[in-house]
């Protein structure tokens, strides 16, 4: 059976983070300073460097993850990271004796959260849009769609002139709107589903001329939904928007597909952004903490 990273070897990474928690915690309710607790006490000193090191070990992964051979297994790695990255709130915050200032202590501590919180949501993405993509792709590909809206465009905008210029025009305006992927705002929050005005604006054209043809033959049946339309066949302009809608609503379904597409792929790669960038500061800011509390202790 395929086992998680999170349950690698039964839980073992959660058992000894968990344990190393409770060890911390029993010490510093055990520990009584004369100034109170904080940084500065042997459990302090002690803390401090086991969360250190803890940073350091977890920010090796970056590198281990792309080498061969080595100590130890990714997946292991990988596990290891996530639990003592949480245990890294314990440690940390027990190590501070919860004594926060405007100084480089605390931005240090400001910024393991910050790489912790982007972690948490590293895991819970790479745990839901993998699953979403699949779901939503159906086993089709984003470079296979993106050839079918192209075609669905050409022949809209084809079918659309041979209609009339008004409803050329309001096709040229649809394809003009139509959005897919853009800049990273976008792609992260989804972007608008365009196209979708001018394509109501085809479907009251239709309707009307529906309608047109209901007074005139009042025994013909007419059935107008959503995404499917029924009718006489007597205009053939009636069939050419028939077939137009058609291809514009199938247009704006693969659109919207692909921008669902786009949008998972950017929110689970969009916590490497902040992660990194985040541990690099953090061991920049660890270091000044380090340097400055053996300058000036």
């Amino acid at each position: 059976m395929h086992e998680s990273y999170l349950r690698h070897r039964r839980w073992r990474y959660l058992k000894l983070a968990g344990a190393l928690c409770a060890l911390a915690l029993v010490l510093y309710l055990w520990h009584d300073p004369i100034d109170g607790p904080n940084g500065g006490t042997w459990l302090g000193y002690g803390l401090g460097t086991l969360g250190a090191a803890i940073i350091v070990a977890l920010a090796w992964l970056g590198v281990r993850k792309r080498r061969y051979g080595g100590s130890g297994s990714v997946k292991g790695w990988v596990s290891a990271h996530v639990y003592f990255g949480l245990a890294l709130i314990v440690v940390g915050t027990l190590h501070t004796g919860f004594q926060f200032g405007a100084n480089i202590h605390t931005l240090a501590y400001g910024l393991m959260l910050g790489v912790i919180a982007s972690g948490v949501y590293g895991v819970i993405a790479y745990a839901r849009y993998p699953r979403l993509i699949t779901e939503n792709r159906a086993q089709a590909t984003r470079e296979a769609w993106l050839e079918e809206v192209l075609d669905l465009n050409d022949r809209a905008i084809k079918l659309g002139d041979d209609i009339s210029p008004d409803v050329h025009r309001f096709v040229l305006r649809s394809a003009e709107r139509l959005r897919i992927g853009g800049p990273w705002r976008t792609q992260l929050f989804g972007a608008a589903h365009a196209g979708a005005p001018e394509v109501t604006a085809i479907a009251e054209i239709l309707r009307k001329r529906l309608a047109a043809i209901e007074r005139a033959e009042a025994e013909d049946v007419i059935v107008l939904t959503e995404s499917r339309i029924m009718m006489s066949e007597h205009d053939p302009g009636v069939d050419r928007l028939k077939q137009l809608l058609e291809l514009l609503i199938r247009r704006n379904e693969l659109a919207a597909r692909i921008n669902r597409d786009v949008q998972a792929h950017a929110r689970m790669q969009a916590w490497l952004y902040l992660h990194v960038p985040l541990t690099a500061a953090l061991l920049a800011a660890l270091l000044a903490h380090v340097v400055t509390v053996f300058l000036y202790r």
